[in-house]
Order: structure tokens, then sequence, then C-alpha cells
């Protein structure tokens, strides 16, 4: 007997029970409605789906899952690392607009931020499939409209949709990990797919000088370097998403359940498209794109050439932004039917706790990030290709250590102490930076740093992101994936802007004072690149700028090591979570909502 379970209709009468069972998962069900209103199944399509899917699924199967994942994975790492490049020759040669590369820079960040909640949001209610189908074509036409670009304009509008669709695929990846991955394992799948993407650290900037030239001579060559991403990304996404429609077809009756009803009337198309506009809770995701999207624009870019923060644009951006955040929360808390993220979840300890490393971490690595890259060619005296790889050995480091956490994870059955020793290192790490980040440091003490920061960095982000997930049912599991990687780009960003702060607000004084030539002093504060090649190490003006660069990176140092110490003392408030073998704790998925903490315990 098949154990799928039926979906006819009951021949009997709608007992109160169930009214009440379905009535808790609906919340459009307004209490004192009679039986014959459509009820609707208490998990979401989304959710059902990976349910079934996941309680017949083979090791072959997980084999060619988790390895298609892999293969898009590095595909969409490598368009990553060199996309920057090709930006950079698109904007300077093709459109002559290099102005504009800090505005299109931004606007990726904000679009990334704001997009993780609606994505999953579809996920659950169109379902997992649906909205990978989707994110591939919004990633392929997006390029498609870069690709074919003539303007600046064109080319800003092609990356926003690209934008969509590649972080809809990354996100999606996580989501579909989780669904199917057991706590104790969780971990460890959810870096696989990236270890294959760490060769590209090393690659990626081999790759754009073969196609670009040494000195940017094929620059016009940008639109191929775009335009292969248009093939090979969705090329690789199909096995994926053949394997997972398989897996849906077998199961495709226990996914799809007839709604429960009393022969009540068939739905008009009316009443579908209110329920579809409630179930995505549209009102909060526009005022959540809205509002994020306003403080996330300004953010990254008032500290920027043309835009300041006293300027009457920022002010209404911020007090727009503010507005509509203020309105998300309340609209979110007292109107939603079915919020983005139910605010029980916002009561569990471990849930709090996790948030707030969201922001501190991302914002101590976007302070310590901040212009790092021209530190190395200034202060530094390193080459491109140098510069570039040594800003990358962290990310390069952080990826495999994840795996070993990971693997270590597995076996102690917690997070906690492995996300601790994370920030421990993360704290030595730049400490290490506030005596080694100085003018004329070597590059085996930059490098070493940056290692030791990468063993850190492996140790709190996707750790981190395992723990907020352990304690969450399962039909909450993409909504506070998608609510923890939103809060970690946005503090990115603000992290940035700090820097970009200090950093502003710092080098034009030291300039100025280590520079008797006031003309030259400002020169080498907006153009230092420019100007490194007019004076090489040992004149009295590079060594003036390598001074100015090295204090302020001093102070970049103390501020993010800081805000470590204070990630440090936070992550002691985590919970002693024992991560299973299932994919949720089954004290946590029958536990009332708004009483998860109570079942950790």
């Amino acid at each position: 007997m098949s154990s799928t379970p039926s979906t006819r209709a009951p021949s009997h009468e709608i007992t109160d029970e169930e009214k009440a069972d379905y009535a808790s998962a609906s919340p459009s069900l307004k209490q004192g409605d009679t039986a014959d209103a459509t009820l609707v199944p208490a998990k979401s399509r989304g959710v059902r789906q990976m349910e079934a899917l996941s309680n017949r699924m083979s090791v072959k199967y997980r084999v060619l899952l988790y390895g298609g994942f892999a293969l898009l994975a590095y595909v969409m790492s490598l368009d990553q690392y060199t996309n920057r490049s090709y930006l950079s020759a698109a904007t300077s040669v093709s459109f002559a607009a290099h102005s504009t590369l800090t505005t299109i820079s931004a606007l990726k960040s904000v679009f990334q931020a704001v997009s993780q909640p609606p994505i999953a949001k579809i996920a659950d209610v169109a379902g997992r499939i649906e909205c990978y189908a989707l994110c591939v074509f919004l990633y392929a036409l997006g390029y498609i409209v870069v690709a074919s670009a003539q303007n600046i304009y064109a080319y800003a509008a092609g990356t926003s949709i690209n934008v969509l669709g590649i972080t809809g695929l990354f996100l999606l990846q996580n989501i579909i990990i989780a669904d199917i991955s057991s706590l104790r394992n969780r971990l460890f799948w959810s870096i696989f797919p990236s270890i294959p993407g760490t060769i590209n650290v090393w690659v990626s900037g081999n790759i754009t000088q073969s196609l670009l030239g040494k000195a940017n001579q094929n620059a016009s060559m940008w639109r191929w370097g775009i335009g292969m991403f248009c093939i090979l990304t969705p090329a690789l996404a199909v096995p994926v998403m053949l394997t997972l429609g398989i897996g849906m077809r077998k199961s495709k009756k226990a996914v799809e359940p007839a709604p429960v009803s009393n022969e009540g009337p068939r739905r008009s198309f009316w009443q579908k498209t209110v329920s579809v506009f409630w179930s995505l809770d549209i009102i909060g995701l526009l005022l959540l794109v809205g509002g994020f999207g306003m403080l996330l624009t300004i953010i990254t870019i008032a500290n920027g050439k043309g835009s300041h923060w006293k300027d009457p644009h920022s002010i209404a951006l911020l007090t727009v932004g503010g507005i509509l955040v203020v309105g998300f929360v309340l609209w979110e808390r007292f109107g939603a039917r079915h919020p983005l993220i139910p605010f029980t979840l916002l009561t569990n300890r471990t849930v709090i706790v996790c948030f707030f490393l969201a922001v501190i971490h991302p914002a101590a690595g976007g302070v310590i990030g901040s212009y790092f890259y021209t530190y190395l060619l200034v202060a530094g005296d390193q080459t491109t290709l140098s510069a570039t790889r040594i800003t990358s050995i962290a990310s390069f480091t952080g990826t495999l250590t994840a795996a070993v956490m990971g693997i270590v994870v597995r076996y102690i059955r917690v997070l906690k102490p492995v996300i601790i020793l994370g920030f421990c290192i993360e704290v030595l790490a730049f400490g290490l930076m506030i005596r080694y980040r100085d003018a004329g440091a070597s590059k085996g003490d930059l490098a070493v740093v940056q290692l030791v920061r990468g063993f850190g960095v492996g140790c709190i982000g996707f750790p981190v992101q395992a723990a907020i997930q352990s304690v969450s049912k399962h039909e909450h599991l993409g909504a506070i994936t998608a609510g923890y990687l939103t809060v970690y780009y946005l503090a990115g960003g603000v992290g940035s802007a700090i820097g970009g702060g200090i950093w502003s607000n710092s080098v034009p004084g030291k300039m100025q004072s280590y520079i008797s030539n006031s003309t030259l002093a400002a020169q080498a504060y907006a153009n230092p690149i420019g100007l490194i090649a007019k004076f090489p190490p040992g004149t009295p003006v590079r060594e003036a700028m390598s001074r100015a660069h090295g204090e302020t990176q001093r102070i970049l140092s103390i501020t993010g090591t800081a805000l470590a110490a204070v990630g440090l003392l936070v992550a002691f408030g985590l919970e002693w979570v024992k991560l299973t073998d299932n994919v949720t704790l089954d004290k946590v998925e029958k536990a009332e909502d708004g009483k998860v903490s109570e079942a950790v315990k």
C-alpha cells in the first residue's frame, strides 16, 4: 500500500477540530466561517514539494542533485569573479562613463539585498522548481540585455535583471539543500557547491586578461565574456531542474492535495487572484523593497563622489526609506495574513543572536575591506594580479575552512563552539591587521593575515546560517534563510559605508599634511592609482601617499577589531542546540508558534 496521503475530500462533515487546524494555517479564514469555505493545506506548496521529494531520495539521486549544484555554482562563481573586470571595460571604453562604475555596483548591491525575501516567498507559494526556472530566465534575459547594450542605461537595466536571477539561484540552492539535508550534515552540504569555485580565485584573472588583453587592448571583448554565461549557466541549470522535476513528478499526488471543502462553490478567477495577492504578501514586499532599497542605496553612494549625506536627495531617501521600513514592520506585525518572516520566530534567542551576528560580522568585514585593494597598490607596492589574489585569499581559505567545519559539526553535533572559535580567530586576525597593515608591509605579512582571517570567516558565515535554520520549522526555512541573507548583505553595505566615511575623512587631511604641494595632494587623494605610475616607491610623494594610506588602514583595523570583539561576546548567547539526523528538530516542528525556545531547551 502506498504511503502517499490520500488527496480525496472526506465524505463526512468537517469537524470543529479540523477547521481549527486549517484556520490556524490560514489567517484569511475568519472565525465563524462555515464548513463550505475552501480550506487550505497547513503547509505551502514549496515546502510540501520538498518534503515529498526528500522522503524518496536515494543516494544516487542526491549525488546527481549535489553534483548539479556544484557545477552550476562553479560557473556562477566564475561569472562573479570576472564580472568586475568586464564592468570596468564596458563603462570605460564602450560607453565612456567610468564615473558610473560605483553607481552600478551600488545598484547591484541593492538588488542583491532586497530581492531575497520576495524570491523565498515565491518559492514557498509557487514551488521551488517553478521559482528556480524563473530565476534562470531572469539571469539569461539580464545578460542578453547587457551583452547587446548600446548605452550605459541598457547595461544598468540588464545588470539589475541579471542580479535578481543570480541572487535567486544562490538563495534557492541554499533553501533546497536545507530542505533535503539533515541538521548535522547541513553545514557541509551548504558549502559543498562552493568548493570547486575556489579555483576561480587563481584563474579568473588569467581568463579576463586573455580575453581583454594585458592593458585592456581588446576591451570591447567584454561582450563575449558576458555572452558565454548566457549559454553556460542556463545549460548547467537544466540538469538541476530535471533532477528536481523528475523527483517531484513521482510525488505529484502528495504535492497537490485537493482542497478540503464541503462541496462548496469553486473560486472565481478574482478570488484566486486575491488569494495569491495575500499569500505572496505583495504589500509587505513593496514596503520591504522600497524601504530597504532606498536606505541601502543612500548608504552605498552617500560617501562617493557627487553625493553626500547632507544633500537634499540623500535626506529625502533616508526619510522616505525610514518611513517605509517602519511601515513594513507594522504591516508584517498587524496587517499581513501571511508575513514574510513570522514574528514568532523573532522571540527565539538563537534567532535574535544570529541576526545580531549577521549585522556585526559583515559590517566588520566591510570596514576592513574598504579601500584595501587601493592600499595594496599604493602602500603595499603590489601588482594588479598580486593585489587581486591577496584580497581573495580570505574567501578561498574561508570556503575550505567551512567545508572542514561541516565535517567536524557532523560528529560533534553542535554549532556554538565553532562560531565562537570563528570570532576568536577573527579578533586575532583583525588585531594582526593593526600591526601589519602599514606602509611598507611585505607581501608575506599581508597574505598570512588574510589567511588567518579566512579561518575565522569559514567558522562564522555558513555556521551562523545553519544555526538560525536549526531552530526554525520547515515551513519557515525559506523565509528565515532569506531574512538572514538580507540582513547580512545590508550589514555589509553599512560596513563599507562606515569604512568609506573613515577613509574620506582621514586621507585628504593626511595628504595635505605630508605633501607640500596642495594641488598634488588633492590629486593623490582623488586618483591614487593613476598617480603611483608617476611616482615609484622611494620618491617623497609616494612615501607620503603610503604613509597616509597605512595610517588610515590602522584606524579601519581598530574599528573592525572592536566590532569583531562585540560579535564574540554576542556569540556566547547562542543556545546549545543538538543537531539531529532530521531536516528539522522534532520538538521545534511540534511546538506551537512562539514556543520554539522552550522546545529547544
